[in-house]
């Protein structure tokens, strides 16, 4: 009886320089697989099982191994049929025109409900706010831009407030916890890591405005998901359908970039995104920026970082 050994549909193999990696988009795992198992794995993908088998004859004792780590590993099957599943579709678009925008705000540059009903219109899923100055007077405008974004699609917005001490926190809060759009307050420059308090959405980090803006994320920040493995061969997705507000309005595709494009106080978000230098960013696969073009796991990396143009179509990270 004929056999394949198949694949699972969301199990890929990624080549690298120096090595290969097999992930498992649906257990969300990955593993380092060496280049004789690739092969073997590309045989199977075409060749009858016990074909294959023959052509390893005298290297029996590695190929079974090879065979029971994938079966084991539940990254492959046995079947009857060559690819009986039909393919997972290589999608990753999504309906909004912005996928996410963070905003620094001081109270003084702009209109932050200007922005904010841009954006709105603009379909956004996620909006990150973090206010670089607050005082008690504050709270009440604060209140009233929450009051209005109770009509907007916003699926969730995440403020940051410079902490000034525990009862402030506890008030502020207190006031702003019933907007249900508000997903998380997280109060920076805390002289601890972690308050007490027993809110959900109330969080408490020792880093300061400085070390927010120009955090990038690092080697251990790794993605183990299927939509974001395709949207990386095609598209740069830190960037991808983001766009950013300085404390000062300047519009930018990242906060700590220095490119901007326009500022909120004199232009409109949507004309601003639409213009081909400002989606450069967007477009920049992981395939295209040098200091991942031969990493295994390029496209499980977050590229937060700005970018350099060094070439046609090719650039490199700025740190």
């Amino acid at each position: 009886m004929t056999r394949y050994l198949n694949l699972y549909a969301f199990c890929k193999i990624i080549e690298g320089k120096e090595n290969f990696i097999i992930c498992d988009f649906q257990k969300k795992s990955l593993k380092y697989i060496p280049d004789t198992l690739v092969s073997i794995i590309n045989l199977l993908q075409t060749t009858e099982y016990e074909k294959v088998r023959e052509q390893f004859s005298d290297q029996k004792a590695i190929f079974n191994s090879y065979v029971d780590f994938l079966i084991s590993g539940k990254f492959a099957f046995f079947s009857d049929y060559r690819e009986p599943f039909t393919s997972i579709e290589n999608d990753f678009e999504t309906p909004e025109i912005i996928n996410n925008s963070i905003i620094e705000y001081n109270f003084e540059s702009y209109d932050l409900n200007k922005a904010l009903k841009e954006l709105d219109e603009l379909y956004t899923k996620y909006v990150e706010i973090r206010l670089l100055s607050y005082k008690s007077d504050n709270l009440e405008e604060l209140a009233d831009t929450f009051e209005k974004c109770k009509s907007y699609g916003f699926r969730s917005i995440v403020i940051y407030i410079p902490y000034l001490n525990s009862s402030e926190s506890a008030a502020i809060h207190k006031r702003l916890k019933n907007f249900g759009k508000i997903f998380k307050i997280i109060f920076y420059n805390s002289p601890e890591k972690n308050l007490n308090v027993k809110a959900k959405n109330m969080l408490f980090i020792k880093h300061n405005a400085e070390e927010i803006r120009h955090n990038n994320f690092n080697e251990k920040n790794i993605i183990i998901d299927l939509r974001y493995y395709f949207e990386s061969q095609k598209k740069n997705p830190y960037y991808n359908k983001k766009v950013c507000i300085d404390n000062k309005g300047t519009i930018k595709n990242c906060i700590k970039n220095k490119s901007s494009f326009g500022n909120i106080a004199t232009d409109n978000i949507s004309a601003i995104i639409n213009k081909d230098d400002f989606q450069e960013f967007w477009n920049i696969s992981h395939d295209q920026i040098i200091n991942l073009q031969e990493d295994a796991m390029r496209y499980n990396r977050v590229v937060s970082n700005d970018l350099k143009k060094v070439s046609n179509n090719i650039y490199e990270l700025i740190f």
